[in-house]
């Protein structure tokens, strides 16, 4: 499904194709010329005449100024895999003299980066943070018909309706909420003939996928405080983009209270909750120092939506979305697939308080025998992934017994279970 004027739009991992271009050259006072261009794109500049009265003179607006782009980049859920877009297009791009922008899904660019030379080149285009480079905004460009078409695209210089971008090359592709399927923006490589290469746009989609499946295993935003958990050694509290790491022991601590809240209700006494994390009683002044300071951090910082901690007993003042009780509410419900996209490992795997660890075999035992009784083939291979289950003979042999005779997956796994 594609739907024009801002609208939302299916991704579709399928790119434009490039074939090879003809002499004539397309120009935007002459709709004869057109023909020139390939059909995404011709299609793109017959929308653009309809926004930009000049191509000539037309620039890119900036709309966001720096105090309003902080505070919307802090909140935006893309800022969660910025370090998979620095390590596996951003690093590239530089040492190619490229620049990577990253923006939302109306075309405003939140995030610009990469060769030196190459950004001070591009913001004299105004393609800068703030900036909007949506259909709308500039006419063709490879951001503005990848967020139009749902599709990957390369946009060759003099292929961008307006004059100001003729000086760029690029390639961009759209980024989607992998939990709902819709729109959250779009990752684009600029520069010179380079950003068009055979390469750049597999590159770009590369890094998105890495993104998506980053995004997949953390939770869907609920407007709750979320404490991911899961086959972390960094457990972290956050809402929306806006995250904090927490340190173990504190993690610790919200763990059980979270997870006691959603089922007793009670709370935990001093005792009792010491007993959970220690082992054993009289550490009770020892964790009502660790409350004290895990209350400062819960009210300083936004990351925690408002949430406390309150006593006699110990509680907390508002629900927290666990991954782990998500894991665990999944497959209650049957939902396998949610579980094992959420599922990135064992609980707090650092922790060796004797609470946490009952709750981690809880967890694992439960996802593996939900996998055992009724998983399907595609899902026990996911479980197979995981570094728990590298040698669970009894989940390889589940998975053969239900594979095909002729799938390729079944001498992967019959090598995997040799001496």
């Amino acid at each position: 499904m594609t739907q024009h004027a801002g609208g939302t739009v299916d991704c579709d991992p399928q790119h434009v194709s490039l074939p090879r271009r003809r002499e004539m050259k397309a120009v935007p006072d002459d709709p004869q010329t057109w023909s020139a261009l390939r059909p995404a794109l011709r299609e793109s500049w017959h929308r653009s005449a309809q926004f930009l009265r000049d191509p000539g003179s037309a620039l890119a607006p900036v709309e966001m100024d720096d105090g309003d782009l902080d505070a919307y980049r802090r909140e935006h859920p893309l800022r969660q895999v910025l370090p998979i877009f620095e390590k596996l297009l951003v690093q590239p791009a530089a040492d190619a003299g490229l620049v990577v922008a990253i923006g939302d899904a109306k075309g405003r660019l939140l995030w610009v980066d990469g060769d030196r030379k190459a950004l001070r080149i591009a913001e004299g285009s105004a393609f800068q943070p703030g900036a909007t480079w949506s259909e709308e905004a500039i006419g063709t460009s490879a951001p503005g018909v990848a967020l139009i078409t749902g599709q990957g695209v390369q946009v060759h210089q003099e292929e961008h309706f307006a004059s100001s971008a003729h000086q760029f090359s690029c390639s961009a592709a759209p980024i989607c909420n992998p939990h709902t399927g819709g729109l959250l923006g779009v990752v684009d490589l600029t520069g010179g003939e380079m950003a068009v290469a055979t390469h750049s746009l597999p590159l770009i989609q590369a890094a998105i996928s890495a993104a998506e499946a980053e995004l997949k295993v953390l939770p869907a935003d609920t407007g709750l405080a979320q404490l991911t958990t899961l086959g972390t050694r960094r457990p972290q509290i956050g809402i929306a983009a806006a995250r904090e790491s927490l340190s173990l022991r504190h993690a610790e601590i919200l763990t059980l209270l979270a997870w006691d809240g959603s089922t007793s209700g009670r709370g935990h006494s001093a005792g009792e909750l010491a007993e959970l994390i220690f082992g054993e009683s009289g550490h009770e002044v020892t964790l009502r120092a660790e409350i004290v300071r895990l209350r400062r951090i819960l009210r300083a910082t936004p990351a925690a939506a408002g949430m406390d901690l309150e006593s006699r007993p110990y509680r907390l003042s508002s629900p927290l979305d666990l991954d782990a009780l998500t894991v665990v509410t999944a497959l209650t419900a049957g939902d396998r697939s949610t579980a094992l996209d959420i599922y990135g490992g064992a609980l707090l795997p650092n922790s060796e308080a004797p609470g946490i660890l009952e709750l981690r075999q809880h967890i694992s035992a439960a996802l593996r025998e939900a996998l055992l009784s009724d998983g399907t083939p595609e899902e026990l291979l996911r479980y197979l992934q995981l570094s728990e289950a590298a040698r669970d003979e009894q989940v390889v042999y589940t998975a053969l017994r239900l594979l095909p005779p002729d799938s390729p997956q079944r001498a992967a796994l019959v090598v995997r279970m040799q001496p």
